[in-house]
Order: C-alpha cells, then sequence, then structure tokens
C-alpha cells in the first residue's frame, strides 16, 4: 500500500533526517502520540461492539494509527514542522510537491482518528440525528434514509482505500451538505487541494520533481513560498463524519465479500451528537453568516 512502505523509499523531502532505510530511529523525539478515545480501555478490551472486534480494533486504530504517529515523529524531528498539529501539517505538505510522504502521513493520521472519533463507541446508546440535522438533511438530500443509501453505495462503489465524507459547505442555493469521497490520504480540507498530481512523487526526490510537477506553483508567489491559503478554485468544507474504506480497516472482521455488511454497520454505530458538532447550522432566515474556519 502506499502509505505502508520502507522508509528508505521517502523522497529527500527532509535531507538532514537520514535514518537506516526501513526503520524509525530510537533517538526520534515522540512529540505526536496516539490519540485517546471515548470509551479507550473499553476498545482495546472488547473492540467496537456491533462493528469491529478486538483484533480488528487493535489493527485498524492502535496499530495503524500508532504507525502513522511513529511516521509523523520521524518525518518531523528536528524540523520547524514538529510542534504542529496534523491538521494543520497537512495543509502545509500540500503546498510542497517534496513532502509527498510526509503529507499522506499527517492525512492518514488526521483522517483515521476522524473516522474513529465519529464512531458511538457506547453499546447502550442508539445516536440519532437531532432534528435540526435532520431538517437540514431532508433539505439537501430529501431525507435521512436517502443520504443513507446514496453514502453507502458511494463507499461501496470506490475501488480503492479512502475515505468517504460529508461535508458542509457554505452554499445556501445547492444546499449545504455534500458526499466527497477522498482515495488513498487524500484530504478533504481545502487548503491541501494543492495535491493534486499526475505523479506518484514518493519516488522522487527533491532535486528531480521539479521538472515533473508544478502542484500548488501560482508564479512568483510559489517562488517566495506564499502561496494562498487555499488553492485557486477551492472549496471551503467543514468535514462532519467520514467512512475508512481501507481494506485493513474491515477486512478481518467481514472478509473479502461484504464489505457492504462493514458499511451499514458502521452507519448504526454513528455518533450523531458529534456531527452535530462539528455542523454549523442556523435557521434559513438568520441574518447571521457562516464562518467557515478551514483556510
Amino acid at each position: 500500500m502506499m502509505i505502508i512502505r520502507c522508509l528508505g523509499r521517502r523522497p529527500g523531502a527532509f535531507q538532514s533526517l537520514a535514518r537506516d532505510s526501513c526503520r524509525v530511529s530510537r533517538f526520534t523525539r515522540s512529540i505526536y502520540t496516539v490519540p485517546t478515545l471515548l470509551n479507550h480501555v473499553e476498545l482495546q478490551q472488547r473492540g467496537v461492539p456491533g462493528l469491529l472486534s478486538t483484533t480488528g480494533f487493535q489493527q485498524a486504530y492502535t496499530e495503524y494509527q500508532q504507525h502513522m504517529i511513529d511516521e509523523l515523529n520521524a518525518s518531523t524531528d528536528g524540523t520547524p514542522y514538529e510542534n504542529q498539529d496534523p491538521k494543520s501539517l497537512v495543509i502545509e505538505f500540500a503546498r510542497d510537491p517534496a513532502k509527498a510522504y510526509a503529507f499522506n502521513v499527517a492525512s492518514m493520521a488526521f483522517n483515521n482518528h476522524f473516522f474513529f472519533r465519529g464512531i458511538n463507541t457506547n453499546p447502550d446508546v442508539q445516536s440519532q440525528p437531532s432534528q435540526d440535522l435532520t431538517n437540514q438533511i431532508r433539505k439537501d438530500f430529501s431525507s435521512v434514509e436517502t443520504l443513507r443509501e446514496t453514502f453507502l453505495a458511494t463507499a461501496e462503489a470506490m475501488f480503492g482505500p479512502g475515505f468517504v465524507w460529508l461535508v458542509q459547505t457554505n452554499d445556501a442555493q445547492f444546499g449545504s451538505l455534500r458526499i466527497l469521497p477522498t482515495y488513498l490520504a487524500g484530504s478533504p480540507l481545502s487548503g491541501a487541494h494543492y495535491r493534486r498530481q499526475s505523479h506518484d512523487l514518493n519516488t522522487h526526490n527533491a532535486d528531480s520533481y521539479q521538472a515533473l510537477n508544478k502542484v500548488g506553483a501560482f508564479g512568483a508567489a510559489a517562488k517566495q513560498n506564499t502561496q494562498p491559503k487555499k488553492p485557486l478554485g477551492g472549496v471551503d468544507v467543514i468535514p462532519l463524519l467520514c467512512v475508512n474504506t481501507w481494506e485493513h480497516v474491515w477486512l478481518h472482521d467481514y472478509g473479502v465479500k461484504k464489505k457492504r455488511k462493514y458499511l451499514e454497520a458502521w452507519w448504526d454505530k454513528i455518533d450523531w451528537d458529534l456531527v452535530r458538532q462539528n455542523a454549523n447550522i442556523s435557521p434559513r432566515n438568520s441574518q447571521n453568516q457562516r464562518r467557515f474556519e478551514f483556510e
């Protein structure tokens, strides 16, 4: 897979960080750690009831998130980036084609944590959308059931790993809730949309990428590293929830042919209270403008 690879294949984004090719140096400082989830101890002991077994959770979150964190620490150790949160790193690294690997690691750390944060881990609570969120869903998708079927069909049809997101946009005319697929370690954050490229820059170093890719380049501004905070044409979105379609998340518990069963089980475990906290829903006739802060 694109993310899980020998460290020796990293591009020369941080040339000062020479390490053994297939391991993280034992001298790397652990600035980043695996985030603790709600009911984390119980999740480690029993998995996510109705969704992931103990082993499934161990592989999909504990081990994979730790791997991303280790790589993130190795990629930022001793650089000006080591104290920035992963979301900020996603946006920062997206502007530099030579930091493709670091972008992938930061983006996967952010995406996978966002996915698990959005899961209702309390087996005694059946989470439901609030009334104002339900009204917004009906406005944009006609019904919650239509959103469910469209969302799950989109995720089921993804031929390869990635994430499917429910996002909110600042578009009163065409509806504010949208379904957004991202592939591999792609990010829904508008500031990260510089990373649209026709080559796998993990196979190039800092000296060779220039002739191959001009991602994020806007004339003199690119040379001065003063590009806009988001690429031209970028749309501000707020991620509300996402489902992880990487096979390592569901293959152990559901097998090759039951991806749809995994998706349906996930839908029943959505933490709608957290979705509502992420959303910015105001009355139709409100004079207040929605504020979008992903720059």
